[in-house]
């Protein structure tokens, strides 16, 4: 049966307004320890966040947790139960404002389905989410040989039941590896814009970049890529990890208006134009995801302002065999969003990507 999508409003709205309800035994969360991956239905709109959820040490809540939502982190402020339903709150920001959010939802088939109220200043928003289990928090961690014994063949699985009592676990320990272009012999990253002003030549070779809807009279794009990201050696992830966290960073020096940061989907070269993109890259699913890796509002504070991407879940695909193309930057409004590009002279200021795996 479909859940009552207004019984989770109601209830999440009566949350964000009085933070209240009833808590059942910390027995009842386990079920929600693990990391998630959030896919938050803004109306037309789809947003993307993850959550980290796990029992909490002595003196701690009995779950505590991480939120993390379009390249800005957030707290896990409160996790309960409420009846049949489960509630997560955190505490975050919004339009540069602190924000809070109660996630209301039922677990079905290990998937969270409900609904989301976010809360700040004077706004507030309601939104339909669900969120796919990323992995179980290490429960799968504390598995012994004597439990895989079954699956091995008799000669196998007799050893590994004479080892059982000495609990062998496997070894979960992440690795994290950044890539930047002048950094450790590292020069696999390139990015170039595409300009509707001009159509045919490459911009790939400019210090800065600029994503404008409205770039003296058409738009420009941006297209950025860390090549030869994955790979055996110890620079590298291997294909086939588990991705356990992974971040762009780009350096920003002009606020601009909000712009979105999609996967690319198709192939395109360092000298890539816009008439060679098919007139600029669409955001259709088949050229670019209309899934979010992140989004920033433009609140740069000060003349050089770092701006950080939560690309975990594309990442994870790439790792996971899906063609490495990149992302697209592009800008919602008609004042330009500028940062320095990987050829910028000074090294510090060029986009960094920043991957912690651990080996599956």
């Amino acid at each position: 049966m479909k859940p009552d999508r207004e019984s989770f409003r109601c209830l999440a709205s009566a949350l964000v307004a009085v933070g209240c309800c009833t808590t059942s035994g910390a027995k009842d969360l386990d079920a929600l320890h693990g990391d998630w991956a959030i896919r938050i239905d803004g109306g037309g709109e789809i947003y993307s966040a993850t959550l980290s959820l796990k029992a909490g040490d002595e003196g701690e809540p009995s779950v505590v947790g991480k939120y993390s939502s379009d390249g800005r982190r957030g707290r896990v402020t409160d996790v309960r139960r409420d009846k049949e339903f489960f509630v997560v709150e955190v505490a975050t920001r919004r339009s540069g404002m602190p924000a809070s959010g109660a996630f209301a939802f039922e677990l079905i088939a290990d998937r969270m389905v409900g609904d989301v109220d976010f809360e700040y200043g004077s706004s507030a928003r309601s939104y339909e989410f669900e969120a796919t289990r990323i992995n179980d928090g290490g429960n799968a961690a504390m598995e012994t040989t004597a439990t895989r014994a079954a699956d091995m063949p008799v000669s196998v699985a007799t050893a590994a039941n004479a080892t059982a009592a000495n609990e062998v676990k496997v070894d979960r320990s992440s690795v994290t590896v950044v890539f930047q272009n002048g950094s450790e012999g590292y020069e696999g990253a390139v990015d170039t814009e595409i300009w509707g002003i001009a159509p045919t030549k490459p911009l790939d070779r400019q210090g800065t970049m600029t994503a404008d809807s409205n770039n003296g009279g058409a738009e420009s794009q941006v297209l950025m890529r860390f090549d030869e990201v994955f790979g055996d050696d110890e620079e590298r992830a291997p294909l086939g990890s588990r991705i356990v966290s992974a971040t762009l960073q780009v350096v920003v020096f002009d606020p601009g208006s909000t712009v979105y940061l999609h996967q690319v989907l198709v192939p395109w070269h360092a000298w890539a134009t816009w008439d060679a993109m098919a007139y600029g890259v669409s955001v259709d699913d088949i050229e670019a995801s209309t899934v979010r890796d992140g989004f920033s509002f433009g609140e740069i504070t000060m003349d050089r302002q770092t701006v950080e991407f939560d690309v975990t879940q594309t990442v994870q695909k790439w790792a996971d065999g899906q063609p490495n193309y990149g992302w697209l930057f592009i800008n919602t409004g008609g004042n330009g969003w500028d940062f320095y590009s990987s050829d910028w002279i000074e090294q510090e200021l060029r986009p960094t990507l920043r991957i912690e795996y651990a080996l599956r």
